[in-house]
């Protein structure tokens, strides 16, 4: 029954998002629109590679600048932006030199991109699709006996020593990365650091969304964990490690994310010899930290190790699913 609840109501919730979700062409033909009005004489200003995109809702003429005009009268129009335009395109933002002064500014717009971020993990059907199949193998999982399978195992043996199990569950603990975030965000801030200031605010977001992803979850299943615990379905240790691992692998590369994807396993080892979860909560948790963290960290596409998670239909055979597809 449990189990019918948490389907129904992330049908309704996934519904509203949908209904409300933005055309996704709309900021690229908004783009070709500027780029043909744009005066002779002047340049698209440029957005650095790699940086995380936030709505731009500023006039249009502030898109385009003169050729040899400095970068901070730009990023000044972006700022006395005026209220409800949300027609164009995302460009990258800045740290204040004053940290009350970011810090106030980020408050004040964070429900806006928490809302747009949470519709790009919600309504694109690749993810869904990834969620759903995730949830029905975590649902085959519980019935089919793996879950009381590793509950025993774990009951009878151990891996790590209680020290180890210790450090892993700190290390997995989401207030650990709600730290991480904030160093990150005020080492940005301090040192005007526009990527290490990006990655600390895009952090909040993607362990925000998750953590209430995961509350939800829990609350709706309120299943009862091998120790005795209510609400364990996913698991939220795991789900916010991979959420950070994701988005560091999106900043700073696979030389960064692998080690952080190996810890998130070793957190979800840990949660299971603990007794704090099974074995179709640490999955579940997994692949839901992974989809968070790559789609609000990847400008609002989820992309696997350079490629993108898409669906898929054999017209010969008539089956469907999910493909991972990278163009080299």
């Amino acid at each position: 029954m449990s189990r019918v609840l948490t389907v129904t109501v992330g049908a309704v919730l996934l519904g509203g998002c949908a209904e409300s979700a933005v055309d996704p062409w709309a900021s690229v033909r908004t783009q070709l629109a500027s780029a043909s009005r744009t005066a002779p004489g002047e340049t698209t200003a440029p957005v650095p590679q790699g940086a995380r995109l936030v709505s731009y809702a500023g006039p249009a003429k502030a898109l385009t600048e003169p050729t040899g005009s400095s970068g901070a009268d730009w990023t000044q129009s972006w700022d006395e932006r005026p209220a409800g335009d949300d027609s164009s395109p995302s460009v990258r933002r800045k740290p204040l030199p004053s940290f009350w002064g970011t810090v106030k500014r980020d408050v004040k717009e964070m429900p806006e991109v928490l809302w747009k971020d949470t519709k790009a993990v919600y309504t694109s059907t690749p993810n869904l699709l990834l969620l759903g199949l995730s949830y029905g193998g975590a649902l085959a999982v519980q019935e089919t006996g793996p879950d009381r399978t590793v509950e025993d195992h774990f009951r009878d043996h151990h891996i790590f020593a209680e020290d180890a199990r210790n450090i892993f569950a700190a290390a997995g603990n989401p207030g650990t990365h709600f730290a991480l975030a904030g160093a990150w965000y005020l080492l940005g801030q301090q040192a005007q650091d526009e990527e290490t200031y990006e990655v600390g605010r895009t952090l909040f977001s993607a362990l925000i969304i998750n953590g209430m992803s995961t509350l939800v979850g829990q609350a709706a299943t309120w299943d009862r964990a091998p120790n005795g615990e209510m609400g364990t379905f996913p698991s939220g240790h795991t789900s916010s490690t991979f959420t950070v691992a994701s988005v560091m692998h999106e900043a700073y590369g696979p030389w960064v994310g692998a080690p952080l994807y190996g810890l998130g396993v070793l957190v979800a080892m840990e949660r299971l010899e603990d007794g704090e979860h099974y074995l179709a909560d640490v999955l579940m948790g997994g692949v839901m930290g992974l989809v968070i963290g790559h789609t609000v960290a990847g400008e609002h596409e989820f992309e696997l190790f350079g490629g993108k998670i898409v669906p898929y239909v054999d017209p010969a055979t008539a089956s469907s699913g999910i493909a991972w597809v990278k163009h080299f």
